[in-house]
């Protein structure tokens, strides 16, 4: 699907402006890039401690079911004796 010529004229004159910003000033190119680069540092980082999480809260869940298990066990057999 072709854009209109209208709207690929407003896109080229956008890019264009922009071009000169960063071509009048430089510094903005870092500063950008950290503005982007930061959201994804913490969503990566956001990531990495939810899966530590889960499979903590799994570990914890296992540790509960055996636990139980454990009890019940122990429970039948002081019935019988």
């Amino acid at each position: 699907m072709l854009l209109p010529k209208d709207v690929q004229e407003e896109i080229n004159h956008y890019n264009e402006e922009s071009f000169q910003l960063l071509h009048d000033n430089p510094w903005l190119i870092p500063a950008i890039l950290g503005c982007m680069t930061l959201p994804a540092a913490v969503c990566i980082h956001g990531f990495w401690k939810n899966q530590q999480i889960k499979k903590q809260l799994k570990i914890e869940r296992e540790k509960t079911r055996q636990l139980g298990l454990q009890n019940k066990h122990t429970h039948l057999l002081s019935r019988h004796l």
